[in-house]
């Protein structure tokens, strides 16, 4: 039911997506809550004992029980939902690699955008709170400005590693690019939440469609990058193909 199913996410996050496109693939509806940072994370805390110090998102509350990441998202998914499975049990070693894979790429592409938000003013206000008039969104960029320093601290990034963050996306893609030798349409010879993770992990390289997931051209311009764009169109086409396939339109 959607008024126990509430998931907590940030629309440009592809974290986030992994758990939306979870719960959509098996049919499970949810109220979508945008988060916050920082004054969003204090409500949550009500469902976490208190031996997690950290609140991340996705986060999903259903009747009660909570799970915080987009792995347990998918797990708790595959557990309640209808359609195939997208962690199969006996593939589950090979698609956690996989998710492992795209967190070390998503590290050096999170570093990256959280810099170059903050010397873009127009994607800082895209970033702003929901509801506040275009014309006050200048006055707001400090807050909002303070919000991204806060989730670099909170994750630990290096705005001045570019080098280091291209090589973590690179050596994911490249991982990508190995898995999939040989023309193969999915990783594992059958959809599963590894692609997912690694489609979503080409987001911090060109955003896909509008018609699957909007960003705003702000955020669209800080979350692209041009140079790896040129060197990866063969996986940026396989993620299209992939939406195409398994993402109904927004």
């Amino acid at each position: 039911m959607s008024d126990v199913r509430r998931l907590y996410a940030l629309q440009v996050s592809p974290w986030s997506e992994r758990a939306r496109w979870a719960l959509d693939h098996h049919a499970l509806r949810y109220t979508a809550v945008a988060h916050m940072p920082i004054v969003g994370e204090w409500p949550l805390r009500r469902f976490l004992g208190p031996e997690k110090k950290r609140i991340t998102v996705p986060f999903l509350v259903d009747d009660g029980t909570a799970y915080g990441d987009s792995w347990e998202i998918a797990l708790h998914a595959d557990r309640t939902g209808t359609g195939a499975k997208l962690v199969p049990s006996s593939l589950e070693g090979e698609v956690r690699h996989w998710n492992q894979v795209a967190d070390g790429g998503m590290g050096g592409v999170r570093a990256r955008v959280l810099a170059r938000m903050l010397d873009h003013p127009k994607a800082l206000d895209a970033s702003g709170p929901a509801g506040v008039p275009s014309w006050l969104l200048p006055l707001v960029r400090p807050a909002t400005g303070w919000a991204i320093r806060y989730l670099q601290r909170k994750y630990q990034t290096r705005s001045d590693g570019a080098a280091t963050n291209a090589m973590q996306l690179r050596a994911a893609l490249d991982a990508l690019r190995d898995g999939l030798k040989g023309g193969k349409r999915y990783l594992l010879g059958q959809f599963t939440y590894a692609d997912i993770v690694m489609a979503t992990l080409l987001q911090g390289v060109t955003p896909v469609s509008d018609l699957y997931w909007r960003v705003a051209p702000a955020l669209r311009d800080v979350w692209s990058d041009e140079s790896v764009a040129r060197d990866y169109g063969d996986l940026l086409a396989w993620r299209d193909d992939v939406y195409e396939r398994h993402r109904k339109p927004d």
